[in-house]
C-alpha cells in the first residue's frame, strides 16, 4: 500500500476522528466510507439536469442556487 502525507486543518481532523467507527479505524478508511456513501452529484451532473430541464421563464441567481440545493438534497 502507498501512503501519503496530507495537510489538514486540526478542525478537520476531529471532525474525521469522530467519525470512526472505532477508535483504531484508520483516516483512510473513515474517507473510503465517507465517499462510498456520498450522493451529491457532481457539478457536471448538475449542469446536466439543469439543461435538461424545460424553462418557462428567467430564473434569478437566487433561484438558481435554492434549486440546486433542493435538487442536491433530493438525491
Amino acid at each position: 500500500m502507498n501512503l501519503t502525507t496530507i495537510q489538514i486543518r486540526k478542525e478537520t481532523r476531529k471532525k474525521l476522528e469522530m467519525k470512526k467507527a472505532h477508535p483504531r479505524e484508520s483516516y483512510d478508511a473513515v474517507l473510503q466510507r465517507m465517499f462510498e456513501t456520498e450522493s451529491i452529484p457532481s457539478m457536471a451532473e448538475m449542469f446536466k439536469i439543469g439543461d435538461s430541464m424545460k424553462q418557462s421563464r428567467r430564473y434569478s441567481t437566487r433561484e438558481v442556487v435554492e434549486l440546486t440545493h433542493h435538487l442536491r438534497n433530493k438525491r
